[in-house]
């Protein structure tokens, strides 16, 4: 063989076995569940006692205990109480056991800081520590910087006292520094949280809350210092510390380093060999063939293997509380073909078809314009994806790398409420039972966001998706409180990018009142005499409601008791559109007061029509002559 052809060899293949690496990622094959003890998420490289051992890290300074629901950290022969884990951090908060929040004469029960406690794998966070010193002086002080505190030493010490004074200072003393009469009780340590100040006017019930809200202590620097030391990003992933290249598109060429650069200039090489494979013989002409061929079928075979074995599906069904999967941006572009396929064009961005890892199909939400920091954009995404019903769209991963924000969500084969609605004519129509059904379907819904204190402030038939059953599933849950600092939505109503006919009078005009669940409501009940609306075009009355604002023709009909006529339907489904337009009528009622709560709004479609009551008439007042004439369709 030449030297030009074992080059070529050698190049082919470093080149294949870099994209092979990259796409056939193996996965950890053992399936280790999160545990709970309270409130506090236990998951590598933690892990409770009877857990498996591969699911935590081998030290058994990662070994929590969990007792009343408290989760315990120990440290030497000491039993520190858990506060938080923040896992995107890699930090753990720890207070003292004997520290109570609400009684602010709870004392700690370790008298002394031993900084030799702490593991090897243990060590101060990043917040700001302050070390705390108590104090008895047998005299009152006079001093700005010690302030008085209950009595948390040895009482047998000062038996031939009447009283004992005791302090605390958040400064640094020396035995030289302090006052006359006064000797050290005992010293601890607090971290001060992100959002307190870091002034030292310190009262006692601020040191207390400091004490109980503990010490944060980091695994970071133990755990990540290879990937440190190789310049790579330390991600915890697959019950393990793993080292990820990032290549950010930002970096100018010329800073990145060799492993960026060669994946950056790898389809350029790529060619290169190919060309240069073309002219150096036969020989390599069906040698080299034979061998991408082999290493291509290698790669294809581990990564059918894998997806057979453990498929997102798979993933967050053995979970017993689905997490979203972290997707890359580099797999985002991946999914979506470098985003070849849109599909809508929404208030907060734009959504482009693509498929999962695993084959299904997906659509992916590419974020625009917003205002929400990277602590918050991970709340929202934890807590939608807590929130899972069959009404409301389920979120299966997330990407956030920079100023880039993905939302991966599943795939709706019939699109949105909005072409079946007002584009009957390049879409089917929706017989009246599966508007019925997409109305309950969608009132269960936005319970269940109610249900889990999240407010949607957008429900309108764009937001609404329809399967391959017409069964319909609530989108951009929740999403407006990434884009406004309040639930007034300002922001969206001064660009104009919502249909105003949807949203409550209470988001115009204050003087009505302040925003609640109550506005969801509101929109729903436009939305359900939306599709009442649409449905009403096709029978007689059209002609004669034409000029006339729909809500008002329709109690109209209602309250004089007069029948409805729908084209070409049955009893049953009279009774169900009947039902849609009274619900309705109830919904958009002007006093927030006066409108019914979603679960009343479930239980009225899922009772019998004759139980309805009227509702009082919608707009009545002032809005009456504003109202009159305007076309449903256009408010």
């Amino acid at each position: 063989m030449s030297t030009t052809g074992l080059w070529f060899s050698v190049l082919t293949t470093s080149i294949l076995l870099l994209c092979c690496n990259k796409s056939c990622r193996a996965q950890n094959s053992s399936a280790c569940i999160p545990s709970s003890c309270g409130d506090i998420e236990i998951r590598y490289p933690f892990r409770l006692p009877d857990n498996p051992t591969n699911c935590g890290h081998q030290d058994p300074v990662f070994v929590l205990e969990c007792q009343q629901n408290r989760t315990l950290l120990r440290l030497s022969s000491r039993r520190y109480r858990v506060q938080a884990i923040t896992y995107y951090n890699f930090s753990i908060r720890a207070s003292d056991p004997g520290l109570d929040s609400k009684n602010y004469s709870s004392c700690p029960v370790y008298s002394s800081i031993d900084y030799d406690i702490y593991s090897g794998y243990l060590s101060l966070g990043y917040t700001n520590t302050i070390v705390l010193t108590f104090l008895n002086c047998l005299s009152p002080v006079n001093n700005p910087l010690y302030v008085e505190s209950p009595f948390c030493g040895n009482k047998s010490a000062f038996s031939n006292t009447s009283r004992v004074h005791s302090y605390v200072t958040a400064r640094s003393i020396s035995v030289s520094d302090l006052e006359d009469s006064c000797t050290f009780d005992m010293p601890a340590m607090a971290s001060l949280p992100a959002s307190s100040s870091t002034d030292s006017n310190f009262s006692y019930s601020r040191i207390h809350d400091m004490l109980a809200y503990g010490v944060e202590l980091s695994w970071y620097r133990a755990m990540c210092t290879s990937c440190e030391e190789s310049k790579r990003t330390c991600f915890l992933e697959d019950n393990r510390i793993q080292c990820r290249r990032i290549c950010y598109e930002s970096t100018p060429l010329s800073e990145r380093d060799f492993g960026c650069k060669l994946e950056y200039y790898a389809p350029y090489l790529l060619l290169v060999a190919v060309v240069i494979g073309g002219l150096i013989g036969l020989r390599f002409v069906f040698g080299i063939p034979f061998i991408i061929g082999f290493l291509m079928y290698k790669c294809k075979t581990r990564r059918s293997s894998m997806n057979k074995s453990e498929t997102i599906e798979e993933i967050l069904k053995q979970q017993l509380h689905p997490v979203p999967i972290n997707y890359s941006y580099s797999e985002i572009k991946k999914m979506t073909r470098n985003f070849k396929a849109k599909i809508g064009q929404g208030v907060h961005g734009t959504v482009f078809r693509g498929n999962l890892r695993s084959g299904p199909p997906a659509s992916l939400k590419v974020l625009e314009c917003s205002s929400a920091s990277d602590k918050e954009f991970i709340t929202y995404v934890s807590k939608i994806s807590r929130t899972s019903h069959e009404n409301v769209l389920r979120l299966i991963g997330f990407c956030i790398e920079g100023k880039k924000r993905v939302l991966v969500h599943e795939f709706m084969q019939h699109g949105s409420l909005e072409k079946h609605i007002f584009l009957q004519k390049t879409s089917p129509c929706l017989s009246y039972k599966d508007m019925f059904k997409i109305s309950l379907g969608t009132a269960r819904g936005i319970k269940s966001l109610h249900d889990n204190n999240m407010l949607h402030l957008g429900i309108k038939p764009e937001n609404i998706l329809l399967d391959q059953d017409h069964n319909p599933k609530i989108s951009d849950s929740g999403l407006q409180n990434l884009y406004t600092s309040n639930n007034q939505a300002a922001v969206s109503l001064k660009t104009g990018r919502y249909k105003t006919g949807f949203l409550p009078p209470e988001m115009f005009y204050k003087n009505i009142g302040e925003v609640s669940y109550k506005a969801d409501v509101y929109s729903y009940g436009m939305l359900v005499l939306e599709m009442a609306a649409r449905i009403q075009a096709l029978n007689p009355y059209a002609e004669k409601s034409g000029k006339m604002y729909f809500p008002w023709w329709i109690y109209k009909q209602l309250s004089e008791g007069k029948e409805l006529e729908i084209r070409e339907g049955d009893e049953e489904e009279r009774k169900m559109v009947k039902k849609m337009m009274i619900v309705g009528l109830w919904c958009i009622q002007i006093r927030a007061g006066d409108r019914p709560l979603m679960s009343e709004v479930v239980a009225m479609l899922e009772g019998g029509v004759e139980l309805l009551k009227m509702p009082p008439m919608p707009f009545q007042g002032a809005m009456d002559d504003q109202m009159e004439g305007q076309s449903f369709s256009t408010y």
